[in-house]
């Protein structure tokens, strides 16, 4: 699960582990070309926007196509260069990927979307000390409305490096700002069942369900938590889940294999 949810701000713009939205990304120091008719920079937002979608479908051939034709339009603009860290990120092209974060953050210092965005590229460069100081600049920007983002990607970045009360700790502020932000709970279920409480585990997965279509990775959660539990409906509901939605699954083959333990 954690491969999958990486970040959430990658999360959000990229995955699937989780809802998928096209981005409308806009900040601040930009103009607009000058010409007949033809605003440039416009021009490059749009073909930026068509970028992430494609991205976020994995589409990665029409994602550069539309990435390229932004940065001939309008290579000054922040947006392109963000979508490009991303973009870079997402094919394992570090060192283009930081050119990129960073050219952005030159255009606008204080853009929390890009701020939070380098942080979690530094995170999955196991840069972690680095990482946090750019969600906790993210997290100071006064009209930042997706704190909860800053928070997760903190709290995320902990359960990388194995400290997981700081992990606890920013999950919930995550939760406190977004109580329905599905990674945050997946999280906190996670963190619950490692602890033993396994009451509070099972009400984390709940949440989770009401907000988020349920993964290989959180019914085979679901179905350990049930199964120490004793909840029998539980177990066969999620035994259910994962061999007839994840029939190809690592978490199936596994509960496959042991079956009558689970029962």
């Amino acid at each position: 699960m954690y491969k999958k949810i990486l970040f959430l701000i990658v999360t959000l713009i990229l995955t699937a582990c989780q809802t998928t939205q096209t981005p409308s990304v806009s900040t601040g120091n930009t103009s607009s070309s000058s010409g007949a008719g033809f605003d440039k920079t416009k021009a490059a937002r749009n073909r930026v926007n068509n970028g992430l979608t494609y991205l976020s479908r994995n589409n990665l051939e029409r994602a550069k196509f539309h990435l390229d034709k932004a940065i001939s339009f309008d290579p000054d603009l922040g947006d392109v260069h963000y979508a490009f860290g991303l973009y870079y990120q997402k094919v394992h092209e570090y060192d283009k990927a930081n050119r990129h974060f960073r050219e952005a953050l030159s255009t606008d210092s204080d853009n929390p979307s890009y701020l939070n965005a380098y942080g979690a590229f530094l995170c999955e460069r196991k840069d972690y000390k680095d990482a946090n100081k750019y969600f906790n600049r993210a997290i100071k920007v006064p009209n930042y409305t997706n704190v909860s983002l800053a928070y997760y990607n903190i709290g995320f970045c902990a359960v990388k490096r194995k400290d997981m009360a700081t992990a606890e700790d920013n999950f919930r502020k995550a939760l406190n700002r977004n109580p329905n932000m599905s990674q945050a709970l997946y999280e906190m279920a996670q963190i619950a069942y490692a602890k033993g409480n396994f009451s509070l585990a099972q009400s984390y997965v709940m949440r989770f369900e009401k907000n988020s279509s349920i993964t290989s990775q959180s019914a085979w959660l679901g179905l350990r938590i049930a199964h120490y539990l004793r909840d029998k409906d539980e177990i066969g509901r999620y035994g259910i889940i994962l061999t007839q939605r994840f029939p190809d699954s690592e978490e199936t083959a596994i509960y496959l294999s042991d079956k009558k333990r689970w029962m």
